[in-house]
């Protein structure tokens, strides 16, 4: 079996890296390198040139340079492509070693510029080495972690050089089933659209591996399938032919092998004759050794068993030193033929050289599977232990950074919530400014009017008294006259000062009270009667109703709510003009309206620092109780002043 996992390697060496120096072409690609700059033209046709001599030590040469120029000019894909050129030198000539030092090297380069096809063609070419050298779980392990980066990435040609790379190396440990359902997969994932390299590639594992199984109608139809991809592909690039001999060669014999497969040796003839024009110096080892094989098998089948033993002992002689179980698959087949033409003693022994040699091969290829698996398995439990190193290690780090990350938010949150604080009493400290400001403007304001509305009349009663104490020739008349003014300016002046010292203790709230329970309708009809009283010479008519049948008691200050209510029925200034007051007590629940329209107070034609200062006490007077105090300018007919009184009050 040694002989498939060979071929395929052969396989891929002469799909990627197999071709005809063509002198004249390199001779005058170096002419024009010599005549143009160092540029992206220039790295171009030195990666013609090395695509040309690829089969040759001045690739390598060519490769350098590429390099070279590629790393001045810091172009990341020639880079990579000459990394690659390197890689494909080096496995056509089997030297792992260097495959996988280059591709380390063309590893960033890949990551930089996209060089992703021809990373993991590179790659496939490492993991065949692997299978060429018998460390298949080397190549199984590498091929699935190929397998899994190319689908993360999506690219196609990664996964179908996985698929490839995973069946070499399960045919090279004979694991056949998960060889050729790895060949499968790929096969279908290719489409016409593909490259038909890679498509010659699957295909031509695909053949190898079911003519060493037997299945001759899926090997026919693998074999028409390449036929005509490779006739196509070579019909548009005829300059290719050439170096496709060695593809051409592998078809013809595999024909053959299947007419043999089936018994019809004279339509393998043909085939077998047209195989003999693909040979010459450049043609593979192992495609000689399948030559050979396939004359053996031929002259086996139409009867002719001697040239068919010399072709074996040929196939023995190139087989003995390195193939050892190539070599006893050959002995077996020998022995078959000295059985078939009667020999069965020399057949006996060759069929004991076989099985002995294949035995010890079998051995060995346990033995090296089972160091490999052991290799693999304490690399993988090293590789778990770091791990699960790594992954306490990282856990510390994110418990502490996780800690950190607590402190710094509540760092974060207590200075957001002192700033917010701060801005919050920077709001506050505005406001009270703000206040502050408009309480001195309106102490002002209310200082400049107060100081005219008691000025007045208390030049009144300063200027009269002197008049009357230095005139003393007055008539009775005047003088009564002088003494009514001089009284009516100090009561107002005493009314005045009493409500200013009134609202002080309201908004000081150091107002004394007396309450007391009192019918709130006779509280009503009382201050309608003092509203006539006072009306009597000013004209206004106070006509009050309530649909309250029974009497309701409230808790308060009888006088003071008295003249409070009083005030909204008189005018707040001498004044005679007719006036109907309408005077509404209501109850809503447990709260009472005392509503009074078109009263002076709430009348803008008598507003002035006494009626100010008369709403003031108003408002402060009811809310100190439980109730408010508005003025509705907001009516259809008159302004209105609404008292709203709790019937259940008690007092702040």
């Amino acid at each position: 079996m040694k002989r498939i996992a060979l071929l395929l390697f052969v396989l891929c060496c002469s799909l990627n890296g197999k071709a005809s120096t063509y002198t004249s072409a390199s001779d005058s690609l170096l002419k024009v390198l010599q005549t143009i700059p160092h540029d992206t033209i220039r790295l171009n046709i030195i990666s013609q040139i090395i695509r040309i001599e690829q089969n040759n030590s001045r690739c390598i040469q060519y490769a350098d340079t590429l390099m070279k120029e590629a790393l001045l000019l810091h172009n990341d894909k020639y880079a990579g492509m000459s990394a690659y050129y390197h890689i494909l030198y080096y496995y056509n000539h089997n030297d792992q070693d260097s495959v996988s030092k280059w591709l380390n090297i063309m590893r960033p380069y890949v990551k930089k510029s996209e060089l992703w096809d021809y990373f993991f063609e590179a790659k496939r070419f490492q993991l065949n080495l692997y299978t060429n050298s018998r460390q298949y779980e080397l190549a199984i392990s590498e091929a699935q972690r190929m397998k899994q980066q190319s689908i993360q990435i999506n690219n196609k040609r990664g996964i179908i050089a996985a698929y490839q790379c995973l069946s070499n190396a399960y045919v090279g440990s004979q694991r056949w089933d998960e060889g050729i359902k790895a060949l499968e997969e790929a096969y279908r994932m290719l489409t016409a659209k593909d490259h038909p390299v890679d498509r010659i590639s699957v295909l031509s594992q695909l053949i190898s591996v079911t003519k060493a199984r037997k299945d001759n109608q899926k090997l026919l139809k693998y074999i028409q399938e390449q036929e005509n991809i490779l006739h196509k592909h070579i019909a548009e690039n005829p300059s290719l032919k050439e170096g496709f001999t060695d593809v051409y060669l592998f078809n013809e014999l595999f024909y053959c092998y299947y007419y043999l497969n089936i018994n019809a040796p004279e339509q393998a003839y043909p085939h077998l004759i047209k195989s003999k024009e693909y040979l010459n110096k450049n043609t593979y080892f192992t495609y000689r050794i399948l030559y050979f094989d396939t004359l053996a098998q031929y002259n086996r089948t139409i009867g002719k068993y001697q040239q068919a033993l010399n072709y074996i002992d040929t196939t023995l002689i190139m087989l003995k030193k390195d193939f050892p179980n190539d070599y006893a698959e050959q002995l077996l087949e020998k022995a078959r033929i000295w059985k078939q033409v009667g020999q069965n003693e020399k057949a006996i022994l060759f069929y004991e050289q076989a099985l002995s040699l294949k035995d010890s091969v079998t051995t060995e290829l346990s033995n090296t599977q089972m160091k490999q698996i052991k290799k693999k398995y304490n690399i993988e439990k090293n590789e778990l232990e770091q791990e699960k190193r790594n992954n306490r290690t990282q856990l510390l780090y994110l418990v502490f950074i996780f800690v950190i990350l607590i402190l710094l938010f509540i760092f974060m949150a207590r200075l957001f919530m002192i700033r917010k604080a701060l801005k919050h009493s920077e709001c506050e400290i505005r406001k009270a400014t703000e206040t502050v400001r408009q309480t001195n403007e309106m102490k002002n304001r209310f200082l400049s009017k107060m100081s005219y509305n008691i000025r007045i009349p208390l030049n009144n009663v300063v200027g009269f008294s002197q008049l009357i104490a230095c005139e003393s020739n007055i008539d009775k008349e005047a003088r009564q006259e002088y003494t009514n003014i001089i009284h009516q300016s100090s009561e107002k002046l005493m009314k005045l000062v009493n409500d200013v010292l009134d609202l002080s203790r309201l908004e000081a709230q150091m107002m004394k009270f007396q309450v007391q329970d009192y019918d709130v309708i006779e509280l009503c009809k009382e201050v309608c009667y003092m509203a006539r009283v006072q009306n009597e010479q000013t004209g206004i008519n106070v006509d009050f109703s309530t649909k309250i049948d029974s009497p309701i008691i409230i808790h308060t200050d009888t006088r003071r709510l008295t003249q409070a209510l009083l005030s909204a029925l008189v005018y707040p200034q001498e004044h005679r003009q007719e006036r109907y007051i309408r005077f509404i007590l209501s109850r809503e629940k447990d709260v009472l309206h005392f509503q009074i329209s078109n009263s002076p107070l709430a009348d803008p034609a008598f507003v002035s620092q006494e009626t100010i200062i008369r709403h003031d006490i108003n408002l402060l007077l009811l809310q100190h109780f439980g109730g408010d105090y508005f003025v509705n300018q907001e009516t259809p007919e008159n302004p209105e002043i609404v008292f709203i009184y709790p019937i259940s009050s008690e007092s702040k």
